[in-house]
């Protein structure tokens, strides 16, 4: 290929990018409006959820024998659209439930994921035909639902991870809907869904040859009017799909065969060559945009179809799960450092750990699998992944330090992260272990990655050594474990807590672990560092007990000069309801008054760095999280989950939805890792569903917070747990999903950009932690102004065999400092891998991690 041709690419590339076109259903994420209006287009992520809804109905009648009559009627689905508010009334009627065995708590954010995961899908796999059965992809298109469909199958009945069947499962659900606004299937005016797809994939004579003539010209209305497909297609009846080439690919030989018909749209190249015209159904003003309601309708129902299918395949029990329907939903993860550094600590972690296990078990909503991780400085492993409590006991009970007498550092810290992550479910806990330096630093940000992706909050308990290692420093490097002070501290990022602890702790450290286990209640209100600050926040009514948090990694010592003010300005005695360590202080409140407090720790010596964090046990619950907004067109109202760390200073939506109040007004603030207020905005979007709020990222890292009033005056402050950090640099995949056979080679097509305005230099490295392709790593220096387009070839070894079901490919961006001669973080991407085996059969699927170190070099 030429520099011309390159150049061509590259500009094509940023076009695509920044307008981030559609090309099926009003395919991004669309809040659901209160009712269903009129006119308006169906989106992928609005059947997603009807359909959802409409499966859960069924399986709360069937299974739980409990009365959904008044919901079935307010159901009324027509086009693939619902009512809006048959969320909200799920949840309503999944709490009055509970006594049934059923969890309300999770509901609404696992529906959101799974139809989240389907509109990534025209993020992440854009020009995929097989994605979308654009270009006659049939074959293709079926293989690529099979393998998504039965590598959900496999995380469920092999390797019990849910988290991951359901983001399969969502990727799969676009392509499934897709087939009936891309291909003829409509206009042969079939009044079912498809018998094949999930089940078989399709033979070559249920399509149209290559040398068949499928459409001739039509201009505008006349698609409509007339059809315009060949007279031989609508009498054999066999499938056809548009043919879709985004201009500019046109310019590289890639053209629209003699005959068949275009996708068509504006970014479509091919809609003026003859055939002219197009068959796309995404939205009413689509070229065949009179048959965008049939399409839908049919869409949704395959997907309640393929729903049910999945539900027979795993059975009941498995398929609550999936919903989040049963009271175990998340993981209990343990790790515990097994080196001869951890020395007289181990016993106090092993009993420690005991407790939390006997804690959980005994909650109304106990953990779904208990998880138990050794490492040192030699290896990380998992000792047990069990549904059942008392095998976690009993592993940890044969847990004992210095199992390996030439460890004498811990060591494998990240290791033991990734391994708990991996088979962790969605909003986990983790508890470590460890009193040593980690020692495998570089797989920090691979852990960061999967943290972020499954909304772990990890929690990190330290021996008295790493004490000393701090003081020695006088600088505060304990959180991050690696001596490096990047600005990474796991636990801080993902909205837990790292602090030494000593023996005697032990009643403070169980009593911090027990607050923490009603984790359907304990709502967020504060969390930030500080060593010095005077802030307020609101208590609502409907808190009946207010936790208060301050740690430090140095010792606390005067509790006077921290002041506690109610609303009524009387000062709270903190000498009442307190439990502490040297670093440790704990308050619980019980029906605090209702107001604006005001906390201040400014009187505190300014060494004292401290970890604040606040919150109530309540049922109104407040989520939101970073959109990217695809509309390609004015009126469309397109957005999909943010995958990555965002770009500094790009414009992202927030999607905020709060259950179980009723608001009058809104505030969205983006608040630094220090508790102050970066920005503040008002709403784009408000109703009493969702709150969709349009941003300017920061420099700075922030959380999101939401403050809603009500209509008595009465504010509501809630703040999401984990930390985001905007970046300088971001990596984007183009060409997902990958597809994979031994002794095949394939092209892995990414984008970087920048938010400098100068000449960038990248340092790109590739780690393939499967060593699929040789045990050192890949090296490429690259040099760019603003963004560049790259790529890479992989090929899968002739002898591989599959050694697991469910990993995923992180892509991970670092700056280097060469004043500094350090990395930081910058940002990561993450993406799947199918590989198929057996092509005589239908292939099992299976996903791995490929390492990719991106690191960036530039002059300060």
């Amino acid at each position: 290929m030429s520099a011309n041709q390159k150049l061509l690419i590259i500009i094509y590339l940023l076009l695509i990018l920044k307008v981030n076109i559609i090309y099926a259903f009003d395919a991004g994420f669309i809040q659901l409006a209160s009712s269903r209006q009129q006119n308006k287009d169906t989106t992928h992520y609005g059947m997603t959820i009807c359909a959802l809804c409409r499966v859960t109905l069924d399986y709360l009648k069937s299974t739980y024998n409990i009365d959904t009559t008044y919901l079935d009627v307010k159901f009324d689905q027509t086009n693939g659209q619902c009512q809006g508010n048959i969320v909200r009334g799920i949840i309503n009627l999944l709490r009055s439930s509970q006594m049934k065995g059923i969890n309300p708590w999770l509901y609404s954010i696992t529906i959101k994921n799974i139809a989240s995961a389907n509109t990534k899908t025209d993020l992440k796999e854009m020009f995929k035909e097989e994605s979308h059965f654009d270009s006659e992809s049939f074959i293709g298109g079926s293989k690529l639902i099979m393998k998504r469909y039965q590598s959900t199958l496999d995380t469920i009945l092999k390797a019990d991870n849910y988290d991951q069947a359901r983001k399969a499962f969502g990727a799969m659900l676009h392509t499934i809907q897709d087939f009936y606004s891309h291909t003829n299937y409509i206009e042969l005016q079939y009044k079912s869904p498809s018998d094949i797809l999930g089940k078989r994939i399709f033979q070559e004579n249920e399509f149209a040859s290559a040398n068949m003539r499928t459409c001739i010209s039509c201009n505008n209305e006349q698609c409509q009017v007339n059809t315009n497909f060949d007279e031989n297609i609508q009498k054999t009846k066999l499938l056809t799909s548009g043919y879709f080439i985004p201009i500019g690919f046109n310019l590289f030989k890639k053209f629209k065969p003699k005959g068949k018909c275009s996708h068509g749209g504006s970014f479509d190249s091919t809609q003026d060559d003859e055939p002219t015209g197009g068959i796309n159904k995404d939205k009413l003003d689509s070229i065949h945009g009179h048959l965008h309601y049939q399409a839908a309708s049919m869409a949704y129902n395959a997907t309640v179809k393929i729903l049910t299918q999945l539900q027979q395949d795993i059975g009941d029990e498995s398929f609550a799960l999936f919903l989040t329907l049963k009271k175990n939903l998340n993981s209990l993860i343990i790790s515990i450092d097994t080196s001869c550094s951890i020395g007289n600590y181990v016993d106090l972690a092993k009993d420690i750990s005991t407790n939390i296990i006997n804690q959980y078990g005994q909650l109304e909503f106990a953990p779904h699998n208990y998880i138990l991780i050794s490492f040192n400085s030699d290896y990380a492993k998992i000792i047990i992944n069990s549904r059942k409590p008392i095998d976690l006991i009993n592993a940890i009970e044969k847990v004992n330090s210095c199992e390996n007498t030439t460890s004498a550092l811990g060591g494998m810290y990240y290791s033991s992260l990734i391994e708990g992550l991996i088979q962790s479910e969605y909003s986990s806990v983790m508890y470590t272990f460890t009193d040593s330096v980690a020692s495998d630093s570089y797989l920090k940000y691979k852990a960061r990655a999967l943290l972020r992706n499954k909304h772990i909050v990890i929690y990190s308990f330290l021996g008295q050594q790493m004490k000393k290692l701090l003081l020695k420093s006088k600088s505060n490097l304990v959180g991050q474990l690696d001596g490096n002070d990047d600005g990474t501290d796991l636990p801080s990022i993902s909205g837990g807590l790292t602090y030494p602890i000593a023996v005697n702790d032990r009643p403070v450290i169980l009593e911090f672990i027990l607050r923490r286990l009603e984790w359907t209640r304990l709502q967020t209100l504060v969390i930030f560092e500080s060593n010095s600050t005077s802030i307020t926040f609101y208590v609502d009514s409907s808190i009946d007990e207010l936790h208060i948090d301050i740690s430090s990694t140095a010792d606390i010592n005067d509790i006077n000069q921290i002041e506690l003010l109610r609303p009524n300005n009387s000062i709270y005695p903190l000498t009442t309801n307190l439990l502490n360590t040297k670093h440790l202080y704990m308050w619980k409140i019980l029906q605090p008054q209702v107001g604006e407090w005001r906390l201040t720790t400014s009187k505190l010596p300014q060494a004292c760095n401290l970890n604040i964090q606040m919150q109530g046990k309540s049922s109104v619950a407040c989520s939101s999280s970073l959109q990217k907004d695809m509309a390609a067109n004015a009126d469309s109202s397109g957005y999909t989950e943010l995958t990555t760390e965002p770009l500094i200073g790009s414009d992202l939506l927030i999607l905020t939805t709060c259950e179980n109040v009723n608001f009058t007004f809104a505030n969205i603030s983006l608040i630094n890792q220090f508790g102050q207020v970066i920005e503040s905005y008002s709403p784009s979007v408000t109703d009493q569903l969702d709150i969709v709020t349009k941003i300017r990222v920061p420099r700075q890292a922030f959380r999101i917070q939401t403050i809603l009033q009500l209509s008595n005056g009465i504010r509501i402050q809630r703040i999401e747990k984990q930390l985001i950090s905007p970046t300088m640099f971001t990596i984007e995949l183009t060409n997902q999903p990958y597809i994979l056979s031994p002794g095949e080679t394939i092209q892995m097509n990414y984008t970087l950009k920048s938010s400098l305005s100068e000449q960038v230099y990248i340092r790109l490295q590739i780690r393939d932690t499967l060593n699929l392709i040789g045990t050192n790593d890949i090296e490429k220096n690259l040099t760019f102004t603003n963004e560049t387009s790259q790529m890479d070839l992989f090929t899968l070894p002739i002898n591989f065999r599959q050694k697991s079901i469910n990993d995923m490919i992180i892509f991970t961006l670092s700056t280097y400092n060469n004043k500094t001669d350090k990395f930081s973080y910058e940002n990561d991407d993450i993406a799947a891998v199918y590989f198929e085996l057996n092509s005589s059969s239908i292939p099992k699927t299976t996903n791995y991690f490929i390492f990719f170190l991106l690191c960036v070099v530039f002059c300060l």
